[in-house]
């Protein structure tokens, strides 16, 4: 098969990251140190060639950059500081804004003005929409004003849901169709790649092999790999718990009674029914996952935190105001407490809960899509290289 290769590939990733990776003359010296480098997955050497030559087509769907949690052992090490670690950073934002079907991921990555700005605009907008779209009669429990009506939150949050499950699809079948993971797969060896993948999501032992060798111990709490867990287990849960308040608590209102009576007789308030319960635990866990995260950017105390991405802040600020209203707002239901400031509290956290889920697919956090698709199809070459072995 003919490789197109086109030399301007890679001005058009640098602009998604700081790098020089021309400066790389191909010791291998990444390679040998990076502790997740192993048969099937050289990286970054690998991923480095690619972008020299501007191997778009194999760039695109290349699995490698999502394999690499960034631990910086090759940026720290590489004798001609191309920052290989960086480079495989920005290798993942240049997929993610050529996966995303508006284009308007592109223009966020390239351009911190355009991102900020498209932020305030929808935003606003959707703000806009909650306040002067009053639809039905809020529930007798609704403590708060008119500014935001509860049927509303819940109807434009469907409609968002319906559009960004429609811009994923497109995303996914680009995605589906560069990498070829379906071609002469069966069914059972899809399915153990993914309980491997599920195990790796689980526990991260990956991202553990990154901090073997260092000599440089830390605390548990300040570990990448816990401080990325949280953030992801902690995101998880409040996804988990808002999708379980939603089903119980609107779409059957014939569970809306039960659940309080029940409760009722023990005297404990609506904060002890189960979804806020999950949900509780997944927002200290993300806001503690998000507060370190921020502070060791702030900090720059690692090399991997050295060199803050517009986008990377973007997301990690997102979640830690949507962590803190959201801990404002159960604090309110909890004590019933009814003030005008609660409500502009109400919505600015369905405003911005709203457009990061908008922004799904072309913001950072695509990777909670996106990663374990590459690890499934990482699995999936372990699977059948190991087959292979067996059968020789």
């Amino acid at each position: 098969m003919a490789i197109s290769v086109n030399p301007h590939v890679l001005d058009e990733i640098k602009s998604y990251g700081a790098f020089d990776i021309s400066a790389c003359f191909h010791c291998g010296n990444c390679t040998a140190v990076c502790p997740l480098s192993e048969d099937g997955a050289s990286f970054p050497r690998k991923m480095i060639r690619y972008g020299q030559l501007g191997v778009k087509s194999e760039i695109l769907k290349a699995k490698e950059p999502w394999l690499c949690y960034y631990c910086a052992e090759c940026s720290e090490t590489c004798p001609r500081q191309a920052e290989p670690g960086e480079y495989m950073a920005s290798l993942r934002r240049y997929q993610i804004a050529n996966l995303d079907p508006t284009g308007f991921g592109k223009l966020m990555y390239k351009h911190s003005w355009f991102a900020l700005l498209f932020s305030a605009v929808t935003a606003f907008i959707l703000a806009t929409l909650l306040v002067k779209i009053p639809y039905g009669k809020s529930p007798a429990h609704w403590l708060f004003g008119d500014l935001v009506s509860y049927s509303t939150i819940h109807d434009v949050g469907i409609g968002l849901s319906v559009l960004l499950t429609t811009l994923l699809i497109a995303s996914f079948f680009n995605l589906i169709r560069r990498s070829e993971i379906l071609v002469g797969t069966s069914f059972k060896k899809l399915l153990k790649a993914k309980m491997e993948v599920l195990r790796e999501i689980g526990t991260m032992k990956r991202h553990a092999k990154c901090h073997e060798s260092d000599e440089r111990k830390m605390p548990w709490y300040i570990d990448p790999r816990f401080v990325h867990m949280g953030i992801m287990w902690g995101f998880l849960m409040l996804a988990m718990a808002t999708a379980f308040d939603f089903l119980f608590l609107y779409l059957m209102p014939m569970f809306v009674n039960p659940i309080p009576e029940w409760l009722g007789a023990f005297g404990l308030p609506q904060v002890f029914y189960p979804a806020r319960i999950l949900g509780t635990i997944g927002g200290l866990i993300m806001l503690w996952g998000v507060s370190t995260a921020l502070y060791k950017r702030l900090a720059k105390s690692e090399r991997a935190t050295e060199k803050t991405r517009f986008s990377d802040g973007w997301l990690l600020g997102y979640l830690w105001v949507l962590a803190i209203t959201g801990f404002w707002l159960e604090i309110v239901v909890t004590f019933a407490n009814k003030a005008i400031i609660n409500d502009w509290v109400l919505l600015i956290h369905a405003a911005m809960a709203m457009q990061l889920v908008l922004f799904m697919g072309m913001t950072k956090l695509a990777h909670v899509v996106y990663r374990p698709f590459m690890l499934v199809k990482h699995a999936l070459r372990n699977t059948e290289t190991h087959q292979t072995g067996e059968k020789q």
